[in-house]
């Protein structure tokens, strides 16, 4: 069985599974949803939420929506036990790792088409650039994925998991967060091209360093 086979084959149950219980995009959709309403509330100013804290609050509340999937990423391996017997098949562990990323990125990119008109309607704010946003969104969403799978096997076995996430987790992703509110906010500013450019090239190079490295980095943990 090839790679690529063996990959759509767990994604697929993966996909199933979370399209019975609904469990975890539910509790992501909530919990974003949550953010969304106090950062609104936090950031009223005269009875109006300011606008240019939409690139930080869409940006935080993603990263914070994307530690509650991952969270439960490898829950229906663990509980059955069968997460070491997945990982050695002849194809390796990469079929493992790849499945698990894109069904992050798939949780990830459903709450962020909920939660940009969400984020847009709190805040009474106007979308500009809209290219370039989604293109920061996508690449943040990849890096996310990507990197958060990495770390959630890590400590899958590990007790307070819950706790130790965020902290492994959020340093790692800083220089993508910070470059997706840039991109976001001086898109939404109607900035100059050039001033973009910079950024986008520093989230690229940090999604494709991280997409090299990580499913190295998983083999060598988990075998």
């Amino acid at each position: 069985m090839t790679a690529l086979r063996l990959t759509w084959l767990l994604l697929h149950k993966d996909l199933r599974i979370a399209a019975r219980s609904r469990e975890v995009l539910g509790f992501m959709l909530l919990f974003a949803l949550l953010c969304v309403v106090v950062f609104a509330f936090g950031f009223l100013r005269e009875g109006r939420a300011a606008e240019e804290q939409v690139p930080g609050v869409l940006w935080v509340t993603l990263l914070f929506t994307g530690t509650v999937g991952l969270l439960r990423l490898f829950a229906a391996e663990e509980e059955a036990g069968t997460l070491d017997l997945v990982s050695r098949t002849h194809a390796g562990t990469a079929p493992l790792f790849w499945s698990k990323a894109l069904l992050q990125l798939a949780f990830s990119g459903v709450v962020t088409c909920f939660l940009l008109p969400v984020v847009l309607v709190f805040f009474d704010a106007r979308l500009h650039g809209t290219g370039w946003i989604l293109l920061s969104l996508a690449l943040g969403l990849i890096g996310q994925a990507v990197l958060g799978t990495l770390a959630a096997a890590l400590l899958v076995q590990v007790r307070l998991r819950e706790a130790l996430l965020p902290l492994v987790l959020y340093p790692l992703l800083a220089p993508l967060l910070l470059g997706g509110v840039k991109v976001t906010a001086l898109a939404m500013g109607q900035s100059p091209q050039q001033a973009i450019d910079g950024w986008l090239e520093l989230m690229v190079a940090f999604d494709a360093v991280v997409v090299v490295l990580s499913p190295w980095l998983f083999g060598r943990a988990i075998v």
